[in-house]
């Protein structure tokens, strides 16, 4: 039984209902969540930046900040990480192990099978370089 799911969030519906689907989860057995976003993707650029900051941080904030008011209700254990840069899915594998998860719950963004062919989805990355188990939410 899974114990400590990560569940990486965009924002997007699709992390949203990955979210939901999670906290079904975990309040089966028990467990906690892992809450992460990655302020900027593989190829983003910061947008505004003002004291050092960009808005890629200001946003991920606001996607945890959401996802904190939603798990209140719940009385769920979470913990909420913010990750700076880098490639999404990469940073995913590498939260996975260093926050010790035994399951990564992540929401698909539906990409079609001609965009599929030109490159792979973050989903695609991390359900194939996982070594734990992953569910993908639609």
């Amino acid at each position: 039984m899974l114990r400590r799911i990560l569940v990486p969030i965009d924002g997007t519906d699709y992390s949203w209902r990955a979210l939901e689907y999670a906290c079904a989860l975990v309040s089966l057995s028990g467990g906690s969540l892992v809450v992460m976003t990655v302020a900027s993707g593989h190829h983003a650029q910061p947008v505004v930046a003002a004291d050092g900051d960009c808005l890629y941080a200001q946003i991920g904030d606001e996607v945890l900040d959401s996802a904190h008011a939603m798990m209140l209700a719940k009385n769920i254990d979470c913990t909420y990480l913010l990750e700076n840069g880098g490639n999404i899915a990469e940073n995913i594998l590498h939260t996975v192990q260093e926050e010790k998860c035994d399951g990564i719950v992540l929401g698909s963004r539906g990409m079609g099978v001609l965009e599929g062919l030109f490159r792979s989805s973050v989903s695609q990355v991390v359900l194939e370089g996982a070594t734990v188990p992953v569910t993908i939410v639609k």
